[in-house]
C-alpha cells in the first residue's frame, strides 16, 4: 500500500525535495504550502515522478486553515500515515533589536504551525494505531548560533515539543522522528527577516535538499529519535554538550564575531 504523508512546506526547498522523494516511491501526497503556483508546479513533477499529489494551499499559521487541510488529505487518501512538518521561516537579527511582531511571527511559522498539524493528525494517526510525525528542526535547535537567536528558539521549542510528544504517544503505535539539517542549498536564506545582515556562505560544501530529504524518507519507514545531519552539525552539538565554553569560542571564531562595546 502506498504511503500517504501530508508535508508542509512543499513549495520549495527541503520540501519540494522530500515531495519528490515520496513521490518516487508512489506515495500520496498532502502539499501543504501558501504559493499555490508553486504547488502546482511541485505537484506536477510529483505525479511524474510515479506520486498521486494533492494541493493544499493554506497558511500553517492558522489552525483553522491547517486543520481544513489536514481533513481533505485524510478524506481523500482514506487516512495518513506520514506527517512532515517541514514548514518554516528564518530571521537574522541580533536579539536585542528583535521586534516583538517578528518573533511571534516566527514561532508562528516554525513552532505553533508544527503543533496545529499535529494536533489535526493525531487523532486518526492513534484510531489506527499507527503513523510517523517527522518534525525538521535545525542544527540551531540544538545549538543556537548569533544573529539566529529567534529562530533557534522557535526551533528549541519544537525540540521540547518532539521530545514531550514522543513520551505522551508511548505505547500509540504513533511515532516521533526530529531532523537536524546544517546549512541547506535553498531559498531559506533569501526568504528570511533579516536585520540588515549580509547572508555569508558557509565555508564547507553545504547539505543538498535531496540529501535531506532522503534521510525525511527513512525517518518515515523506520523512524528514530533523532538525526542530527552533517559531520560539521555533529561536531557543534557534540561538543556544545560537553564543552560549552569550547564551542562559543569555535563559533566566535568560525563566524568572525568582532568584540561589542
Amino acid at each position: 500500500m502506498p504511503v500517504r504523508a501530508l508535508i508542509t512546506g512543499a513549495s520549495s526547498g527541503i520540501g519540494e525535495a522530500t515531495a519528490y522523494r515520496f513521490a518516487s516511491e508512489g506515495a500520496r501526497l498532502g502539499l501543504l504550502a501558501r504559493r499555490e503556483d508553486r504547488l502546482q508546479q511541485v505537484a506536477n513533477r510529483a505525479r511524474e515522478l510515479g506520486g498521486e499529489p494533492l494541493v493544499l494551499v493554506a497558511d500553517v499559521t492558522s489552525r483553522d486553515a491547517v486543520a481544513t487541510a489536514v481533513a481533505r488529505a485524510e478524506d481523500a487518501f482514506e487516512g495518513l500515515d506520514v506527517l512532515v512538518n517541514n514548514a518554516g521561516q528564518g530571521i537574522y537579527a541580533y536579539l536585542e533589536t528583535v521586534r516583538e511582531d517578528d518573533l511571534e511571527h516566527i514561532f508562528a511559522v516554525n513552532t505553533f504551525g508544527a503543533l496545529y498539524a499535529i494536533q489535526a493528525v493525531l487523532p486518526g494517526m492513534k484510531r489506527r494505531r499507527s503513523g510517523v510525525i517527522v518534525n525538521v528542526s535545525s542544527i540551531v535547535g540544538k545549538r543556537a548560533l548569533p544573529m539566529t537567536g529567534a529562530y533557534a528558539a522557535a526551533k528549541f521549542a519544537l525540540q521540547g515539543l518532539s521530545e514531550a510528544l514522543r513520551l505522551e504517544l508511548r505505547g500509540t503505535g504513533v511515532h516521533v522522528s526530529v531532523v537536524c539539517p546544517g546549512f541547506t542549498e535553498t531559498e531559506f536564506p533569501e526568504s528570511a527577516l533579516n536585520y540588515g545582515f549580509e547572508r555569508r556562505k558557509p565555508r564547507r560544501n553545504a547539505m543538498g535538499a535531496a540529501e535531506v530529504a532522503d534521510v525525511i524518507w527513512r525517518c518515515a519507514k523506520n523512524p528514530p529519535r533523532e538525526v542530527v545531519l552533517s559531520r560539521a552539525g555533529k561536531f557543534i552539538v557534540g561538543l556544545n554538550r560537553f564543552f560549552p565554553a569550547a564551542a562559543d569560542w569555535v563559533l566566535a571564531r568560525y563566524m568572525k564575531l568582532p568584540e561589542r562595546h
